[in-house]
Order: structure tokens, then C-alpha cells, then sequence
């Protein structure tokens, strides 16, 4: 993974929130969370660790929080530590990077149309 695979991985997960269906009874929130979760960085072993491995240790031009986000929003809602693997976590991490970056951009990209 590099910069520029990383912005088009992110790129294409905005844009199909774009695409989702909101209405009031599912908000982007939702749709991230489970665009993110489909998306095959966070359930694909290689993929995941790829993606860790690249923002937290080559990512710094995009965002210098976001793994430091990520590792707050695992921390904060991971609390079921039996029986889970260095893959399980990559796994979680992987999807919350995903997350986190995704809901950022929508977000800022929302805010500038308003």
C-alpha cells in the first residue's frame, strides 16, 4: 500500500456514501460502518495488515491522528479481549482505519458544500 492507493481506497469508500440510500432511519454514520465493513481491508488477513502496517508506520502526509484515533476508538469499544489473535486485532484496526478515515473526508467534504 502507498499514499495514492490508500487516497483511492478512501476515496471510492466516500463516494459510495454518496451513493447510499440515506433517509432518516440510516445516516451516514450507518452507511460508513457498513460500507467499511464489506470493504475487503478489514476481513481479508493480507489486506488488513497491509493497511495497519501503512498508516502507522508510512501515512504520515494524509493525517498524523488518525492512527492515534483509531487506536482510541478500538480501545474504547473493544472490550472483549478473550480468545482474540494479533489477526482479530489487525482485523479491528484495519476497519476502524477505514472508518475513521472514511467518516473524516465525508464529513469535511459535507461541510464545505454547506
Amino acid at each position: 500500500m502507498n499514499q495514492d492507493k490508500f487516497n483511492s481506497l478512501i476515496d471510492s469508500l466516500v463516494d459510495s456514501v454518496k451513493d447510499y440510500n440515506l433517509d432518516t432511519s440510516f445516516d451516514h454514520y450507518n452507511a460508513i460502518i457498513e460500507i467499511c465493513s464489506d470493504c475487503d481491508h478489514s476481513f481479508v488477513y493480507y489486506k488488513a495488515w497491509q493497511l495497519v502496517n501503512f498508516v502507522k508506520f508510512e501515512h504520515g502526509s494524509y493525517d498524523d491522528t488518525l492512527f492515534d484515533d483509531v487506536e482510541r476508538e478500538v480501545q474504547d469499544n473493544d472490550h472483549n479481549t478473550d480468545d482474540i489473535t494479533l489477526n482479530d486485532y489487525m482485523m479491528t484496526y484495519a476497519f476502524n482505519i477505514l472508518k475513521v478515515a472514511t467518516l473524516k473526508k465525508y464529513e469535511s467534504q459535507v461541510k464545505e458544500l454547506a
